[in-house]
């Protein structure tokens, strides 16, 4: 059972100064929505900034619908927008340091972009490598001591 306890008038506009000054430090949602039109989470913040960003970008939505994201709720905090069709919290303050995930997702995320890049360097140094031959090739050699099989790549 929860216990409550009895707090002074005193102590409550002492409690509600030190949340007033925290929000104007740091900023929290009072609004969020999304638009299917552009597939965006816009985020307004409590000092007046307007935030959006492409839902699925985003770990946890990248595989929602439309109607999955159109119902999100923000945090008694305003530190956090909950999306119940897909049962995704996401912290908005990350966001706004344009941490989309865990270190994992982004990880991913990273990779698979720079994979992707199509650079001038990165075309040239393909070619030069395939002008090598390519990846080297794996060769079966028998181990004399044992009579086995060792795979090894030719250098």
């Amino acid at each position: 059972m929860t216990a409550f306890v009895d707090i002074t008038e005193h102590q409550l506009r002492e409690a509600e100064a030190r949340m007033s000054k925290h929000i104007a430090e740091n900023p929290v949602a009072t609004s969020a929505s999304f638009n299917p039109v552009d597939g965006r989470v816009a985020i307004e913040l409590s000092n007046g900034a307007l935030f959006a960003i492409p839902a699925r970008i985003i770990q946890g939505l990248e595989n929602a619908s439309d109607t999955d994201l159109i119902a999100i709720e923000i945090t008694a905090s305003g530190t956090g927008l909950y999306f119940p069709a897909v049962d995704a919290d996401i912290l908005v303050a990350p966001l706004l340091a344009g941490v989309l995930g865990s270190r994992s997702f982004m990880a991913r995320r990273l990779g698979k972009q720079g994979g992707a890049s199509r650079s001038e360097s990165k075309a040239a140094a393909a070619r030069a490598n395939g002008a090598r031959g390519g990846r080297p090739r794996k060769v079966t050699v028998k181990s004399e001591q044992r009579g086995e099989s060792a795979a090894l790549a030719k250098k």
